[in-house]
C-alpha cells in the first residue's frame, strides 16, 4: 500500500519484475480461486516446481487463505511426490510446464484432487492464471492467516508432515520474525534481500 510501484520481486535468472502492487493483485485473485473451488481455512495445498515467479503469488494467495502450504521438493520422484501429497491431504496440487514429466505421471495417480499448472498446462492440468485472472483484485472476506506444512528429510523412514496451528490473529498482525530480522539486520522498507534459496 505504501509502496505500490516498488519491485516486490526480481527473478535473476530472466529479470522478470513483481511490483508490491502486482502482487497483492494476483494474491487476492488467488485467494478468490482458491475459495470458488471450495478450499477453507486448513485445508492443504502442495506446489511442486522449480523457482518460478507464480510461487510466491501462490504462496500469498495460500497465506490469505487459512490454508497450509506444502512445498514438494522439484527433486522428488513420482512415489515421494505422491506419498506427500496422500500424507498432508492435500485438495489441490500446483505445478509447472518444467515438471511436466513428473506431473504427468502423477496425474492419474492422484484421483479426487484438483491439478493446475501455472504457465501453459498440458492436460489434465487446468490453467492457474486463466482461472486466476478471473477473479476479483479485492481481499476476499474471510481472510485468515495461513502457514507452511514442513516435511521432514525422510532420514527416518518416509518423509513426516510437520502441522503446526495456524495463526489466530487477525491477518495484518507483524510477523515477529520479521520483525526480529528488521531490528537484528537493519532492515527497513527499502532494503532488497537475495534469496539464494532453492
Amino acid at each position: 500500500q505504501t509502496h505500490p510501484d516498488k519491485p516486490a520481486i526480481v527473478i535473476a535468472a530472466t529479470g522478470e519484475t513483481i511490483t508490491y502492487r502486482q502482487l497483492d493483485e494476483r494474491s487476492n485473485q488467488g485467494a478468490h480461486l482458491l475459495r470458488s473451488l471450495g478450499l477453507k481455512r486448513g485445508d492443504v495445498i502442495a506446489v511442486c516446481m522449480e523457482n518460478h515467479p507464480r510461487y510466491l503469488e501462490i504462496s500469498w494467495a495460500n497465506q490469505r487463505c487459512g490454508s497450509y502450504l506444502v512445498c514438494i521438493s522439484s527433486k522428488a520422484t513420482v512415489a515421494e511426490a505422491q506419498y506427500i501429497i496422500e500424507d498432508c491431504g492435500a485438495k489441490l496440487f500446483i505445478t509447472s510446464p518444467h515438471m511436466n514429466e513428473l506431473a504427468q505421471q502423477l496425474a492419474p495417480r492422484l484421483p479426487g484432487r484438483m491439478l493446475y499448472m501455472v504457465g501453459e498446462p498440458q492436460a489434465p492440468y487446468r490453467s492457474w492464471e486463466r482461472e486466476r485472472e478471473q477473479m476479483p483484485k479485492t481481499p476476499i472476506a474471510d481472510e485468515s492467516a495461513g502457514a507452511d506444512m514442513l516435511y521432514s528429510s525422510g532420514t527416518t523412514g518416509r518423509p513426516k508432515g510437520i502441522r503446526t496451528a495456524l495463526p489466530t490473529d487477525p491477518i495484518q498482525t507483524p510477523n515477529l520474525l520479521v520483525q526480529l530480522a528488521s531490528k537484528l539486520y537493519g532492515l527497513r522498507s527499502d532494503s532488497v534481500y537475495l534469496s539464494p534459496a532453492p
